[in-house]
């Protein structure tokens, strides 16, 4: 999520200046997001990560030129602040990642950022074609987080009956997501 701009901003800094770097800051956080989760692969820090992301974009906007590349001055930091995760990483976890591998998909990720989109617009359409019960389900799951078990409990049926219902909703949706894709994602009666 984007940080409302602090009280901390120069005063040179008009509120137009400072409202369309919140809107850029805004704008870019899905794309910050996945490209950070191409190098951090813990959902939970990916996160993280993206907050500190957002703290170093709002500490260093003075140094952002409004009206040049954003997302490649964010995905700089972003990248700075994956690499330096990593580190720390490396010290808890005693694993040795390859500096250069991560690069490699830092760079990968830079490149298909702009990609997201359309896939996540395909992937709204597809969940509207759902069943009710499965888009709760899917709702439930991978918006709200809340446990299997819960939701067992809840939709009065068993942990195993729930995971063959997402797998089959999982593969119903990837389906439709790949037929919308090669589609154009504009057809509104591809299901």
């Amino acid at each position: 999520m984007a940080m409302p701009h602090q009280n901390n901003t120069p005063a040179t800094r008009s509120n137009e200046e400072q409202a369309a770097f919140d809107a850029l800051v805004t704008e870019h956080q899905q794309r910050i997001y996945f490209f950070i989760r191409s190098m951090v692969f813990n959902p939970d820090d990916a996160r993280d990560t993206l907050q500190d992301v957002n703290i170093v974009l709002y500490r260093k906007q003075d140094a952002y030129e409004h009206g040049t590349n954003f997302k490649a001055w964010a995905f700089t930091i972003a990248r700075f602040e994956c690499l330096s995760y990593l580190s720390r990483y490396k010290k808890n976890q005693w694993t040795t990642l390859d500096t250069g591998l991560l690069e490699s998909l830092a760079d990968a990720a830079e490149e298909k950022a702009d990609d997201v989109e359309p896939c996540l617009k395909a992937l709204r359409k597809c969940i509207l074609a759902l069943a009710p019960d499965v888009q709760h389900l899917i709702s439930s799951r991978y918006q709200q987080g809340t446990p299997l078990d819960a939701t067992a409990t809840q939709m009065q049926t068993s942990v195993g009956a729930l995971k063959q219902k997402l797998f089959r909703a999982r593969k119903q949706l990837k389906q439709c997501i790949l037929k919308r894709m090669q589609h154009g994602n504009n057809s509104d009666n591809l299901g």
